[in-house]
């Protein structure tokens, strides 16, 4: 079973043609693979993030709730996908947000420590640690930029692109969540495409 994980952990490691395969084996041997059931917490507010996660099957979301209960989905991590509070993290501070897996998932976890080690003591690992950072910055100021210039329908569709799996994988409510219009808005939407 955990095998499969690692095996997939490895080929991701791999596609980055940054590590012999000693170092491949120096990350596997600090690499904890976990499954988690839908709607199990990987994070709750209040909870000091511990762990670097890797997505390797499944998806995985990151989100706040409201003063007035609403949740507002800010991260989908489907596989191939890091997934922590990055803030949270670095400063050893508790969290304030949920990250919890909206499907059956398989993940690879890291340990702030063991972490640490690996960008110590395998060079080329900071140089992944600073693509992975570079990317979820590039895919958060898209999405900003993407919330505050374009209308509902553009978003979804920029939406559908850029996640052609889960469009169909994830319930309605929570893909209006993440774009930030009403479920009543993304049906009338969805509706729309369809008869064109």
């Amino acid at each position: 079973m955990s095998e499969s994980i690692f095996n997939f952990f490895e080929g991701y490691i791999r596609t980055h043609n940054l590590f012999s395969d000693e170092e491949i084996a120096t990350i596997r041997s600090m690499a904890i693979p976990k499954r988690l059931k839908k709607k199990q917490y990987l994070l709750r507010p209040g909870s000091v993030c511990r762990f670097h996660t890797f997505v390797c099957s499944g998806c995985l979301r990151s989100y706040r709730i409201d003063d007035n209960g609403i949740e507002h989905i800010f991260s989908l991590s489907p596989a191939n996908h890091w997934v922590s509070d990055r803030v949270s993290l670095v400063t050893e501070t508790p969290s304030n947000e949920f990250i919890d897996a909206l499907e059956d998932s398989a993940i690879i976890q890291l340990s702030v420590n063991n972490f640490k080690t690996l960008l110590k003591d395998v060079p080329n690992f900071d140089t992944l640690n600073t693509k992975i950072i570079t990317d979820e910055c590039s895919t958060s100021r898209d999405r900003i930029y993407m919330m505050l210039s374009r209308q509902a329908e553009e978003r979804y569709r920029q939406f559908i692109q850029c996640f052609p799996q889960l469009h169909h994988r994830i319930p309605i409510f929570m893909i209006a969540s993440y774009l930030g219009v009403t479920r009543e808005t993304l049906t009338r939407i969805r509706s729309s495409m369809i008869c064109v």
